[in-house]
């Protein structure tokens, strides 16, 4: 996701904070919900508030030898939030939260997520649990399987844009309810045994892709 928003210094210094907030509005609420694992109210919620002020420090506080600005907010977000639950004695479900965030697609953030004056993601998670039925598994099931290191999530996820790409591949896909594993080994010289081992969540990266969510497509990380 930090890629998405191309930030540096020039794009960060002297703009009204509210327009800030407004742009990355999707970034605090992905990552507030991406640690309390619950649905994120921007009207209600003591962490969406502490992310606000969070983001705030984090417009004051940058410059360009930080990084990427989206990078700095997500970190100065997350140190508050957190610091927030452990007060609050709710440590153990943050840490639950981080090892489930490290998924290829943060599943509880697609789940739980608000986006104020908008309900298209909903509407597209809708459709993604229908697709993903029709392969018989359900978004638990997603979340248990993905990829928790980061090398085996981004090559799974080029294994996904690859047979997006392959129309002969997808539609096998699409018609046999299930993933083409021996025709992709042979094709893209990746063993049958990683393949297997992703089956679901490269299933799900190419519906995603395919049906062109795009809002979803945000949340798998590349």
């Amino acid at each position: 996701m930090d890629g998405f928003f191309q930030d540096n210094i020039n794009d960060i210094n002297g703009k009204d904070i509210n327009i800030l907030i407004d742009n990355y509005m999707p970034l605090i609420i992905k990552t507030v919900s991406s640690i309390t694992g619950r649905y994120v109210s921007v009207k209600n919620d003591d962490e969406f508030s502490i992310a606000l002020m969070a983001f705030k420090e984090a417009v004051d506080k940058y410059d360009e030898n930080k990084g990427i600005f989206s990078s700095f907010a997500k970190l100065v977000i997350s140190s508050r939030v957190k610091n927030h639950l452990v007060r609050e004695n709710k440590h153990n479900k943050v840490e639950s939260i981080e090892e489930l965030s490290e998924s290829g697609i943060n599943i509880e953030d697609i789940y739980h997520t608000e986006i104020e004056g908008s309900d298209e993601i909903s509407i597209e998670i809708s459709k993604l649990k229908d697709e993903i039925n029709k392969f018989g598994f359900s978004f638990e099931d997603l979340v248990e399987e993905a990829p928790k290191h980061d090398d085996t999530r981004k090559r799974a996820i080029s294994i996904s844009e690859k047979v997006n790409d392959e129309v002969i591949l997808k539609n096998f896909m699409y018609e046999k309810r299930r993933l083409p594993i021996k025709q992709i080994s042979l094709k893209f010289s990746v063993t049958e045994k990683i393949l297997k081992r992703s089956k679901r969540f490269i299933i799900s990266v190419v519906i995603i892709l395919d049906k062109n969510f795009r809002n979803l497509k945000l949340w798998v990380r590349r």
